[in-house]
């Protein structure tokens, strides 16, 4: 739970700073090559983490003012709804961070392998 809070702050604070959105891929694969003792934790850190920062910023950003560019954008995907265009961003963000996380965690157990010695 708190390699979870972790990412999410550190997430959080590079989109404050730096606005890209491959911050959702670098953070969860630092998080999962740096603290993750199983893969299945390094997923869950990287989903959960990602999942909830763009599912927060999602909503922030529809219920201060941005609902009818959210409702164009819904209708140009043929969601309709600009909720499901909030989840359908949660979930592919989520998603993104786990592969990213588990890629991390696997990083490190190839790179533990490799300068152990054993072939």
């Amino acid at each position: 739970m708190i390699a979870v809070i972790v990412c999410l702050i550190v997430m959080l604070l590079l989109q404050i700073v730096a606005p890209y959105w491959w911050w959702v891929m670098l953070v969860p694969f630092g998080c999962g090559f740096g603290f993750s003792r199983t893969g299945w934790s390094a997923i869950r850190t990287g989903f959960v983490s990602a999942g909830l920062l763009w599912l927060g910023g999602s909503l922030y950003f529809l219920l201060t003012g941005s609902r009818i560019i959210a409702q164009r954008i819904a209708a140009m995907f043929g969601l309709g709804n600009p909720w499901l265009l909030i989840l359908a961003t949660g979930l592919i963000s989520a998603v993104a961070a786990a592969v990213s996380g588990y890629t991390g965690y696997a990083a490190r157990t190839l790179l533990k392998f490799r300068l152990s010695g054993k072939d």
